[in-house]
């Protein structure tokens, strides 16, 4: 982990992997944007410096998830309809931002705080990427094969169990232990602050 001070702007604490390509290009170019400043603002979190206001950048995060959660759903409603699974969907990003607002609003001290925030959008990303966005991605592609929407979910769960299944346990579980490093290293950056 690089000093708190210094190399920061190497720091990725959040490293886009090839396991979060849903195999749409417009969705993969998004994700990966949300991902950079994912990363940015675990570099302004962990850098102790007071004067670094977070709020620009986190303000920049939501209003970029805002953009791309209207994109993806457009996405998601062009390929499936009003299926079930797309109002999910859309109801999983309109409790992101509640989640958001609620630490923003939360009167624990600031590390705490992002610490809290740094560490719901680091699991809350990559499980939705992951998990929701792949197998929603999957579907889409099947019913673009001609499959009709239950062979599409057979084919899905089929393709997401096993060794794939494993694989995004393990990053899951990586992503966890990454994003852990990062609520430390706020802690550790932010003790000096007034």
């Amino acid at each position: 982990m690089p000093d708190n001070k210094q190399g920061t702007a190497e720091f990725e604490p959040f490293p886009w992997d090839r396991n979060f390509e849903t195999g749409i290009e417009s969705i993969d170019r998004q994700h990966k944007v949300l991902v950079d400043i994912l990363n940015r603002l675990a570099r302004h979190f962990v850098s102790g410096d007071a004067r670094v206001d977070c709020n620009d950048i986190l303000e920049e995060l939501l209003s970029y998830a805002a953009f791309h959660f209207k994109s993806e759903e457009s996405i998601w409603r062009e390929g499936l309809g009003v299926e079930e699974a797309v109002r999910n969907h859309h109801d999983s990003h309109q409790l992101f931002f509640a989640q958001i607002q609620i630490f923003r609003g939360s009167q624990t001290p600031r590390e705490r705080v992002l610490a809290d925030i740094y560490d719901y959008l680091a699991r809350w990303l990559a499980f939705h990427i992951l998990e929701s966005d792949r197998r929603m991605a999957l579907t889409v592609q099947e019913l673009k094969r001609g499959s009709t929407l239950a062979e599409a979910r057979t084919a899905v769960d089929d393709q997401l169990s096993g060794q794939v299944s494993a694989t995004v346990s393990a990053l899951l579980e990586k992503y966890a232990v990454l994003s852990a490093r990062v609520v430390r290293s706020i802690g550790d950056a932010h003790r000096d602050w007034p």
